[in-house]
């Protein structure tokens, strides 16, 4: 891993971290569903800025340019293993190979079901950042629910 990667491995995995932090702050004060509700707001809204700008890189919604994007916009500095595995007028697949968040929820303890409340929330960025710029989300499968990737399947 290059200097870059682990640097911003490293900063994915602190996020990750705060997470953890804030969820059980709230939790305690609201109970684990509300914590869950309100965090994932807030993390579909900072999202919904990423999708944004992803809107003015690919224009209308089309899933071939978006699967370009996404790959120019990895350069090497890639910690997530990312590779679009299928681009289709109909169905871009962007897949995860690896995931900074799921590791750090493994190193501070989380159990399985911890893990994948975590993820429940963590990955409303996706959601935010994608229907944002006009596509639908759905997850084919995710590494905190002890899938091998995570499978963001994309369509309009």
């Amino acid at each position: 891993m290059t200097e870059p990667v682990n640097a911003l491995t490293k900063e994915i995995k602190n996020r990750a971290e705060i997470y953890v932090k804030i969820y059980s702050q709230l939790a305690a004060e609201l109970g684990p569903d509300k914590a869950t509700e309100l965090l994932g707001k807030a993390v579909y809204a900072r999202g919904r800025d990423k999708g944004e700008r992803l809107a003015e890189r690919v224009g209308a919604p089309d899933l071939e340019q978006l699967a370009r994007v996404l790959i120019e916009g990895k350069g090497t500095i890639d910690a997530f293993g990312q590779e679009v595995v299928e681009a289709s007028p109909t169905r871009t697949v962007l897949r995860l190979n690896q995931c900074p968040l799921v590791d750090a929820w493994d190193e501070v303890g989380l159990s399985a079901d911890e893990r994948m409340r975590m993820c429940d929330i963590a990955h409303q960025i996706d959601f935010g950042k994608f229907e944002t710029a006009g596509y639908t989300l759905r997850f084919g499968c995710r590494i905190s629910d002890g899938a091998k990737s995570c499978d963001l399947e994309l369509t309009k």
